[in-house]
């Protein structure tokens, strides 16, 4: 049976906001957008075709047994850490990734050639 089939990676993010409005010049937007997130998403999915992509909005109620390791995250960090990937409830980055080094961690995690 291949490892992958049972794997989840979950996504952690906070969505792209815009604190002192939408063309202020003092700051600009924090999070990640909804290009960003799906690009990710794509990524992961054409990569690893039989593992299951979970996205978690992390502004909203999170679950203390499956979200657990970004808990842990996000309350050290706050949402600045985001996104978190994790497989397996193991937190595999933090922060905006480089695809590249991602991609081998993961599978690596995932016990597939990369």
């Amino acid at each position: 049976m291949n490892e992958t089939t049972n794997s989840v990676i979950r996504l952690y993010y906070q969505p792209q906001s815009f604190p002192c409005g939408p063309n202020s010049a003092c700051c600009g937007p924090v999070g990640q957008s909804e290009e960003e997130v799906r690009g990710y998403v794509s990524a992961l999915v054409n990569r690893f075709p039989g593992v299951q992509v979970e996205l978690i909005d992390v502004s909203q109620k999170l679950r203390a047994g499956r979200d657990s390791p970004a808990l842990k995250i996000l309350n050290t960090f706050g949402t600045a850490a985001c996104p978190v990937f994790t497989v397996n409830d193991e937190v595999i980055s933090i922060g905006p990734p480089a695809m590249s080094e991602l991609i081998p961690l993961l599978a690596e995690k995932l016990q597939v050639k990369a």
